[in-house]
């Protein structure tokens, strides 16, 4: 089952006691803070929750599919990157 972000802000609201429109702040403040501090270059870790990191991918060569004999160039490339911490490996294991 899928969560959608209005329903989650729903469920936060009513376990927060907060309006659905304060948690709707929260939320968006919350993945601003993650947006921002990843693009400077830092680690997000939550413990227990996780770490959310950017994986550094440098520029390499690579080949078409489409045309094997073909090489291309494959530009470096920052991802976002989310670490599972131990707590939430464990409260998932105990759902299954």
């Amino acid at each position: 089952m899928k969560i959608p972000q209005s329903g989650f802000i729903e469920i936060l609201a009513a376990r927060c006691g907060i309006t659905a429109s304060e948690a709707e702040r929260f939320v968006h403040a919350f993945k601003l803070l993650v947006y921002e501090s990843l693009a400077d270059g830092h680690t997000v870790e939550l413990s227990g929750f996780g770490q959310f990191m950017v994986s550094y991918r440098e520029a390499r060569i690579g080949v078409n599919p489409r045309h094997p004999e073909q090489r291309i160039t494959i530009p470096k490339l920052n991802t976002p990157k989310f670490k599972a911490g131990e707590a939430f490996k464990a409260a998932v294991a105990i759902k299954k």
